[in-house]
């Protein structure tokens, strides 16, 4: 799960020249704009949004590219892509951020540097007063609402991944998960097996290959009441796992998967640009006949028509037709712009089997 799996965009003398008054004005044009898309922010510290997404709101060419800004409840979380070429510009950011979110609401920033490569740098204070070590925001209302723990100055990420939001919509409110038996892949903190069961599933099984962070899946389930008899957690690398599933003649009426880009396991590596054919092989071995597939990934490097055609000759291996119910796409607040194809980088499916 998570953001783009590559992206170069701007560089650092060019965002001096930008200004505060530009940076402001862009990122005052992203908060209009969410406005307009979900008709008022009121309350919006309580939630968790992305309010400014460099890659789809600005041409490539001009370094506000480089910049993610997300609020998660009172607190930003902001973070810059190319490893530290923009520090120079810091003071400016600092600024611009303080002076547009800071009357909204908003009582710090906290910032996460990415490199092209590598291990991102500890998050650390922007502005403002530092938040909680861990707290929750609400996504969603009534009967349908879920609650995630946060973590931001402790963590590389706050553990919620808002391009996923329109998918845990579709769970909670499909009406097609009543009773439904959920296995979740690639978890992370557990926010589609929360979904899930929002939906009206009767169990869940969540699978991660980080132990630390099946405990903070485990935290959601208990935000959100999730009875522990419904629940069960496993860690441990997906190739490993789904075949010891299948031995013991477990199978599923839903099937989620979302992996990262690239992740190394205890015995072999992944890779969404080398290894669909068998990561949805395994999905389908403990899918139940007739039931769902929920499978994204967050490429820019693969197209959707790679990616749809792997997934059906997956399915032709093991005679195991599928039948697209829709597409899963980013949400409105995460614009494309026509420049800069990687900023759809967001790609799934829903199908019936």
């Amino acid at each position: 799960m998570g953001e783009p799996d590559s992206g170069s965009w701007g560089d650092g003398p060019a965002m001096r020249t930008t200004g505060i008054d530009s940076m402001r004005e862009a990122l005052e044009q992203a908060w209009a704009s969410r406005e307009r898309q979900m008709g008022g922010l009121e309350g919006i510290q309580n939630r968790a949004l992305r309010l400014f997404y460099g890659p789809g709101e600005v041409s490539p060419s001009d370094p506000l590219s480089a910049w993610a800004i997300d609020g998660y409840g009172s607190t930003l979380w902001v973070t810059e892509w190319e490893g530290g070429k923009l520090s120079a510009a810091m003071s400016d950011l600092q600024q611009a951020t303080e002076h547009v979110y800071r009357p909204r609401g908003y009582s710090g920033a906290v910032v996460l540097r990415r490199p092209r490569q590598g291990v991102p740098e500890k998050p650390q204070m922007l502005w403002g007063s530092e938040p909680a070590e861990a707290f929750t925001v609400v996504e969603g209302t009534g009967a349908q609402a879920m609650t995630f723990e946060i973590r931001l100055l402790s963590s590389r990420h706050p553990g919620l991944f808002l391009d996923h939001q329109p998918l845990r919509h579709w769970l909670a409110h499909s009406g097609l998960l009543q009773g439904k038996k959920v296995l979740n892949t690639f978890a992370y903190t557990g926010s589609l097996s929360v979904a899930s069961w929002k939906g009206g599933a009767r169990s869940v099984t969540t699978l991660d290959l980080s132990r630390p962070i099946i405990r903070w899946a485990e935290c959601n389930a208990e935000w959100n009441q999730i009875p522990r008899d419904a629940t069960r957690f496993i860690v441990g690398d997906f190739f490993d796992q789904i075949p010891r599933l299948v031995k013991k003649g477990e199978s599923f009426d839903l099937v989620i998967s979302d992996p990262p880009s690239f992740s190394r396991g205890l015995k072999r590596t992944f890779s969404t640009q080398k290894d669909l054919l068998d990561l949805h092989e395994l999905l389908l071995s403990v899918l139940r006949p007739g039931g769902l597939l929920v499978t994204s990934i967050n490429s820019a490097n693969v197209s959707w028509e790679k990616y749809e055609r792997e997934v059906h000759q997956a399915a032709a291996r093991v005679g195991r037709p599928l039948n697209p119910i829709q597409k899963i796409e980013q949400p409105l607040s995460f614009p494309s712009h026509p420049a800069n194809p990687k900023s759809r980088y967001l790609k799934g499916f829903i199908f019936s089997s």
